[in-house]
């Protein structure tokens, strides 16, 4: 069974479950358009139930008798519960973990205009596949040293060259604005040294990741610049923060 009709299951072992069907409909499009090499066009609400959400939920169905209604709110926990692992489902899936969509990149195309970027530790690519797609130069690598972990790169979207990060960058400074890095690993310094490469070359870096959260090493947060940049904020407004992890842009130099 996979994780949509997982979910689709979880309803129907609610009264009205139906009124669910929106949001689950949502992510069968972002999931169809994962498994046809393609990013979701929009980006994502909270799948999450809310407060307001269960509450409502729950007083219209006042009139079940006790066991039916205990049952229901069991039902529904394990619902909202399964709307939770959705992240961790396209991770695991489809190596996608910056969220990348059509309506993002779009402004971000627009908003850096013809700049050139170099992409490093790019996985499977969804952000150069988008620049690409848009018009844009970008220079995807990566050395897929982690790829035994993980099922992330095995599927480019794009020509990837095996790179790692920092050797791409010394190989392609001369030829590109930005370096970009999403979602870096946070128990992995790494991050760290490509921030000091960029310095001795003056780049800039465009970094997609959660400040002292999900992502990158403390290291790294503890010593980025962050350049305040009026084109990041609007992406900031584009990018989706769907559930827990707060993730977002940001400007690094």
């Amino acid at each position: 069974m996979t994780y949509i009709e997982n979910l689709r299951d979880d309803t129907k072992a609610l009264p009205h479950g139906e009124v669910f069907d929106a949001r689950i409909n949502f992510m069968e499009h972002a999931c169809q358009a994962l498994e046809q090499g393609d990013v979701p066009k929009y980006h994502f609400p909270q799948f999450q139930l809310s407060e307001k959400e269960i509450s409502y939920y729950m007083e219209h169905n006042i009139s079940l008798d006790e066991i039916a209604f205990q049952a229901m709110s069991a039902n529904l926990n394990t619902f909202d519960h399964d709307l939770g692992e959705f992240r961790t489902y396209l991770q695991t899936r489809f190596g996608y973990w910056a969220t990348i969509t059509k309506d993002f990149m779009k402004a971000w195309a627009d908003e850096f205009g013809n700049a050139k970027y170099l992409e490093i530790m790019a996985g499977n690519g969804y952000i150069s596949k988008e620049l690409q797609t848009l018009g844009k130069t970008s220079i995807c690598t990566d050395d897929k040293s982690w790829s035994k972990q993980s099922k992330t790169g095995h599927e480019p979207l794009v020509e990837t060259e095996r790179l790692d990060a920092l050797a791409a960058i010394d190989k392609y400074h001369e030829d590109v604005d930005y370096v970009i890095l999403a979602w870096s690993p946070d128990r992995d310094d790494i991050d760290y040294e490509v921030l000091k490469k960029i310095r001795d070359y003056g780049l800039m870096l465009i970094c997609i990741g959660e400040k002292y959260g999900a992502t990158n090493s403390k290291e790294f947060w503890d010593n980025a610049e962050f350049v305040d940049y009026s084109a990041i904020n609007k992406l900031n407004k584009i990018y989706s923060r769907y559930d827990l992890v707060h993730d977002e842009a940001y400007l690094i130099k």
